[in-house]
């Protein structure tokens, strides 16, 4: 593996966090999706003026020229402010996939950078977000990465999430044969760029999950006292935090494997998924306990943000699959590897 790198945002990093903050935030008041919920919305367009939507395109082809390593602060503040819409699917796929096609996806490319269309992508079970109103569909496989119009999908069955913001399908009969060939989007392909991408956008609902619960912690009073002062509530939230700092240090290094071509960068982005469902599903329980009868309540927004987190992180493998595409390729690393003689024994 490459080296370890440290999660230190510039400057010039954090102020791009903060403008796309207030972007999301104004996207999300406006309405990302169509009233209807068929398409982009207004919300969605202002993205485009932004320049979001083609983050990691070159800036003379209409983006913004970012790497992953900045697209990952910017996912995470979208997964913290709840903004709908296939984020993930859209920057960190389907812009990137369009614009690799080599013009044959100019036209497509330019109404999604727009905002007049969205782009989705499928896991390795066939479901993603919003297949009935994408322009184009990402599809990996074995035999390579495609792009697909929404006419080589075929029939979809909807999928039941429990998250209101994400409508969710299947693609059982979709064609990948009809699709244009694309080549290893950054290297690592449409499913490595998706996990990268979910485990940033996961970051930002368990950042949610744990600011809000360390000011609940601070303000709810208990025997005269704020229930924050009691060594077992604590603990809990610093626990959260290590296991948020953990995830974030491990996306943030993958991203940086990405960006340097690694060998190891899927592994890495496995790695970095594992730890985002893990921070999690730690801030998901700590939450839920630290807000007590208030946490499960409707008027109370932890169900949303919690909702939301578990439709985030199901998508692009579950925790078993995740498991066992990093067992399987911890040991291509070690079979590749090259091997030293055994050292002699010491008389």
């Amino acid at each position: 593996m490459t080296e370890l790198h440290l999660f230190r945002p510039t400057a010039e990093q954090r102020e791009l966090a903060s403008s796309a903050e207030a972007v999301f935030a104004a996207a999300t008041r406006a309405g990302v999706r169509a009233s209807d919920g068929a398409g982009p919305g207004p919300g969605w367009r202002l993205l485009a003026d932004s320049g979001f939507l083609g983050a990691l395109l070159p800036e003379e082809r209409g983006g913004l020229g970012l790497l992953p390593s900045d697209l990952v602060l910017l996912t995470e503040e979208a997964g913290r402010i709840l903004l709908a819409g296939p984020v993930v699917e859209t920057l960190w796929i389907g812009a990137p996939a369009l614009d690799a096609l080599d013009g044959a996806g100019a036209g497509e490319l330019d109404r999604v950078l727009a905002g007049a269309d969205w782009c989705s992508a499928v896991d390795e079970t066939l479901r993603g977000p919003d297949l009935d109103t994408a322009a184009v569909v990402a599809v990996p496989g074995p035999a390579g990465d495609v792009v697909l119009t929404a006419e080589a999908l075929g029939g979809l069955e909807p999928v039941p999430t429990a998250d209101r913001l994400e409508r969710s399908s299947r693609a059982p009969d979709l064609d990948v044969g009809a699709g244009r060939s694309l080549p290893p989007l950054a290297g690592v392909g449409v499913l490595a760029l998706g996990r990268l991408g979910g485990a940033a956008h996961l970051l930002g609902v368990t950042r949610w999950l744990l600011d809000t619960s360390v000011t609940y912690a601070t303000d709810r009073t208990q025997f005269g006292v704020p229930i924050g002062s009691f060594q077992a509530v604590r603990h809990r939230l610093a626990d959260v935090h290590v296991e948020l700092e953990f995830a974030r240090s491990a996306v943030w290094s993958a991203a940086c494997e990405v960006e340097a071509g690694a060998a190891s960068a899927r592994t890495a982005v496995v790695c970095a998924a594992v730890a985002a469902r893990r921070a999690f599903a730690l801030a998901d329980r700590t939450a839920l306990q630290v807000h007590a009868g208030i946490g499960m309540t409707w008027e109370h927004p932890l169900h949303v943000h919690v909702k939301r987190g578990h439709t985030l992180a199901s998508r692009f493998g579950t925790g078993r699959t995740l498991a066992h595409h990093l067992g399987e390729q911890l040991l291509a690393e070690a079979a590749s590897a090259p091997r030293s003689e055994p050292p002699h024994p010491s008389i």
